[in-house]
């Protein structure tokens, strides 16, 4: 009965799509009787002029501006999906931002606020971190995700039947004092209407936002303030739309190095400074930003129009996929997408500028709506589906991307793996998580299925220590750990909470190795963490997807001293690729030197929560 119920579902959206859609070039390569339906490539409605500019939608080689063209195919792969007419309909994306302006007129259409707070964007520029601005962050945001199609005017969003919600958390004129309380605003989680099930409660719940802490005792120091978070949003993403659940989308962060300077501006030639003398990144996204590694959040990297991880996105083992983003619009593809239809330099509004539309947005603030409107057409294809569900049609789907990556190495050490293979056939990768999603597969397996994962099960435990777990200097070998799993279940992903003394952090290389052999760096050496201990640090890993939980886990720690001196290396924009044998070892930088630790390390507790089913 229920299958039977999702393919009358499915059917009466198609047919609501369908009816709205414009006519669709039916042109597609020959048919070939070994493909399936999403590896055909249609071409994408008209309707809406600068959607030919838009390479996240559809990758041709278009410039979109830019000097040097993209990659066709680096995209989300939707164009079948919006041919049948699925565009979004009935899930509600919150843009948790500056807010959003709700009266651009490729917005406005879609625009389902409810009891939600959200004042138009400050349009007056003013002075934020030492740079003049204007609050235009959400509005772009929001077009990427939703921005309404076949209007005549603008491009469309990833989802553009899709309803939006603006929440002004960071913008001048902000609403909500904290994250906590812009996710129960959206969801209306302290109203009268419960179990939050109302049309204009998310069900995608946007945040291009985050953190980037350098300092190690800032998740020990602030535990119940990211706890609370963690609550807030578990509560958003398991307990509302009649337990099918929200998913919440975080973007990982734009750390990847610590800054930079022109080495060829013409060619587009940039040099990147990294705090170790390997140029490997400068952040990781669990320890940059902790609410990363909350499990109830899906942690998106940026992805740029050649195929290769954008130069500015934070990696980790808490990413769970990669979206479309783009580097920064003059050598090589940015997004396009809404902009403020209006802002001035002041309240006089004597000095006025109507942009409408913006060819250089990007960041992982980019591709976190680009996943959520993906996250929307999957949703919408099959409403039964909870946000576990679609989590599991976009992993077992998703592309891999630069393929022919190799391994980062310190010396003979293996500090960042190529794409591994974990203990249940999945591909993963630092960088990219389990690949670019692909929306065309994911919608496709969507309508063929109901509701496909177990119970959530969440199984914590500490681990004893012993009290010589000492981490010695250059030490490859490691300082090992080891939880030995009695219970079983399929692993969904795996928290760790890490304490350590260590004079010199950026040093320490953390891997977190399953029963099946897969191992996983939960903490890249080399980056700018500062402090002498993890006080309970919080670590995410969704490598092990799928696999046995039962077993032996081992923690192994690495002294690689890494921090020993800092590295540049050049990255070509127009490529969209570090310059290969490009690393020069430079000096620590005189305001950042950190002296070797003149005594070992010492590993003083953790503990492993497993998720899954």
């Amino acid at each position: 009965m229920n299958n039977r119920l999702n393919i009358v579902t499915a059917g009466l959206l198609l047919a609501l799509g369908q009816a709205n859609a414009q006519t669709f070039d039916n042109s597609a390569q020959e048919y070939d009787p070994s493909k399936h339906v999403w590896e055909y490539t249609y071409k994408l409605a008209g309707g809406d002029p600068l959607v030919v500019h838009q390479w996240h939608l559809q990758n041709n080689g278009q410039h979109a501006g830019a000097i040097t063209p993209g990659v066709a195919g680096i995209d989300l792969n939707l164009d079948f999906t919006h041919r049948r007419g699925i565009l979004g309909q009935g899930i509600n994306i919150a843009i948790i931002d500056d807010g959003l302006a709700t009266y651009h007129p490729d917005l406005a259409p879609n625009i389902v606020q409810g009891s939600t707070l959200n004042p138009d964007p400050y349009i007056y520029q003013y002075n934020k971190r030492g740079r003049l601005t204007v609050d235009s962050h959400g509005t772009k945001v929001a077009g990427i995700a939703a921005a309404a199609a076949y209007n005549g005017q603008g491009g469309r969003g990833v989802a553009p039947a899709a309803t939006l919600t603006g929440a002004n958390l960071i913008g001048k004129d902000k609403n909500y004092t904290g994250r906590d309380v812009a996710i129960r605003a959206v969801m209306d989680m302290d109203g009268e209407v419960q179990p939050m099930n109302k049309h204009t409660d998310a069900r995608v719940i946007n945040q291009s936002i985050g953190y980037s802490f350098s300092d190690a005792s800032i998740y020990g120091n602030y535990r119940a303030f990211f706890d609370n978070i963690d609550a807030v949003t578990k509560k958003a993403v398991t307990e509302s739309h009649g337990g099918r659940g929200s998913m919440a989308v975080k973007a990982a962060g734009n750390s990847h190095f610590m800054g930079g300077r022109w080495l060829d501006r013409d060619k587009g030639l940039l040099t990147l400074f990294y705090p170790n003398g390997y140029a490997l990144p400068a952040y990781d996204a669990s320890i940059a930003d902790p609410t990363n590694a909350n499990f109830w959040n899906l942690t998106v990297s940026a992805l740029n129009a050649k195929g290769n991880l954008a130069a500015y996105s934070t990696g980790g083992s808490a990413v769970l996929l990669t979206a479309p983003a783009g580097e920064w619009g003059r050598y090589s593809p940015a997004t396009v997408t809404t902009d403020l239809p209006k802002w001035c330099t002041d309240a006089s509004e004597a000095q006025c500028e109507n942009p409408m539309y913006a060819f250089n947005m990007n960041g992982t603030s980019a591709a976190a709506p680009a996943l959520s409107g993906a996250v929307a057409l999957i949703m919408s294809a099959n409403h039964q589906l909870s946000w576990r569900d679609v989590r599991h049609l976009m992993i077992t789907t998703a592309t891999k991307v630069d393929a022919d990556s190799k391994p980062r190495m310190i010396g003979d050490y293996e500090a960042i793996p190529a794409w591994q293979t974990n203990g249940a056939g999945h591909a993963f990768h630092y960088d990219y998580g389990f690949g670019l999603v692909n929306v065309d597969a994911a919608v496709e397996k969507a309508l063929q299925t109901g509701p496909v994962m177990g119970d959530l099960q969440i199984k914590s435990y500490d681990v004893p220590v012993a009290t010589d777990a000492f981490i010695y200097d250059g030490d490859f070998s490691g300082t090992d750990s080891v939880h030995s799993q009695k219970e079983d279940l399929t692993v969904e992903a795996v928290q760790v909470h890490l304490s350590l003394e260590h004079e010199r952090l950026g040093d320490l290389s953390v891997e977190l190795i399953s029963p099946s052999n897969t191992r996983s760096v939960i903490l890249t050496a080399g980056t700018d963490i500062e402090g002498d201990k993890f006080n309970n640090n919080v670590i995410l890993s969704n490598h092990f997807y799928g696999e046995s939980a039962k077993g032996d886990w081992k923690l192994r720690i690495i002294d690689t001293n890494a921090k020993d001196s800092w590295a540049e290396r050049v990255y070509d924009l127009g490529t969209g690729k570090f310059v290969e044998d490009s690393i020069t070892v430079i000096p620590q930088r005189s305001d950042k030197i950190q002296p070797n630790n003149a005594k070992p390390g010492q590993l003083t507790g953790w503990s492993i929560t497993f998720y899954g089913h």
